[in-house]
């Protein structure tokens, strides 16, 4: 990573997701009551967005900035839990819970005016429609929200999102999709780009990341990256995602407090902030492809 491109911050980006659940209902035999328990059961646990496909939009969401609609690759996890009065939560790796029940065959939030404020892309979004469905241990996802960056309310949408279960999979398996030295590709903005403005079109100067990071697996589901600049971070592995743990490492003048990384063995998707002698810096559409 170069000292460049650990000066500054990234156009903002929303990784979410979410699931419910629902009582049996009043006077509802055991049959029907065990029936509504398996199928909640089929939610729970920790899911990862799957890796993201510019061809098929499986996971790329778009964002309405001034009539300007990026593409905002999804990556990260969603823990599932029972919460009170029969709701499923969804808490997000970007620090979000979410509110759910289940309608029909599918999973709905539990009201339009749900809000959060995101402390990695550092600002509030509502979600207003949010539907949720499991089958044959695939998680798909659909969601329009809300973002408030700077002066406007900006529309977000996904429209095909797909998660798998974090336990799938062998730690072993995990250790070797990450392993090996990878390199940030060279494309067009914003794909690995940091910059100081969190939306467009204000003025910013977009500075490049690049340089190798190398990863090697650790004692069980540890994985270190080694940057060229001589620093070492830890990330939790668990299926195609890797997350840094804990959430804020720093390394010199540099702070990280969050990075991402989904990765199908030969190319990784990744969103990461941090700080820079104290500048906030953002990447939230980055891309590696395995050197090695």
């Amino acid at each position: 990573m170069s000292r460049s491109s650990r000066r500054l911050t990234a156009i903002a980006a929303l990784a979410l997701a979410g699931l419910a659940t629902a009582p049996a209902p009043a006077g509802a035999d055991s049959t029907a009551s065990a029936e509504t328990t398996g199928s909640v059961e089929k939610y729970l646990g920790t899911w990862n967005y799957d890796q993201p496909d510019d061809v098929t939009r499986t996971n790329i969401a778009t964002m309405d900035l001034f009539g300007y609609r990026p593409d905002i690759p999804q990556i990260g996890t969603i823990t599932f839990t029972r919460g009170a009065d029969s709701e499923i939560l969804g808490h997000t790796d970007q620090g979000c819970t979410w509110h759910f029940r289940p309608v029909g065959d599918a999973l709905e939030m539990t009201s339009t005016t749900q809000y959060c404020f995101n402390q990695v892309i550092g600002s509030g979004y509502n979600i207003d429609r949010w539907r949720v469905t499991v089958d044959d241990g695939v998680e798909r996802e659909t969601l329009h929200a809300n973002s408030y960056l700077g002066p406007g309310t900006f529309g977000f949408d996904l429209v095909d999102g797909r998660r798998s279960n974090a336990a799938a999979g062998t730690q072993a398996d995990t250790a070797r999709r990450f392993s090996g030295t990878w390199t940030f590709d060279r494309a067009p903005f914003p794909t690995n780009a940091a910059t100081n403005s969190y939306f467009i079109p204000l003025p910013f100067t977009p500075a490049p990341m690049s340089g190798p990071v190398t990863f090697t697996p650790s004692a069980g589901s540890t994985v270190t990256a080694h940057t060229a600049d001589g620093c070492s971070w830890t990330f939790e592995a668990h299926g195609n995602t890797a997350e840094l743990s804990p959430a804020t490492q720093t390394c010199g003048a540099t702070t990280l407090a969050f990075w991402s990384i989904a990765d199908d063995m030969r190319h990784q998707t990744a969103i990461l902030t941090g700080q820079d002698h104290s500048i906030p810096f953002m990447m939230t559409s980055g891309s590696l492809t395995r050197k090695n």
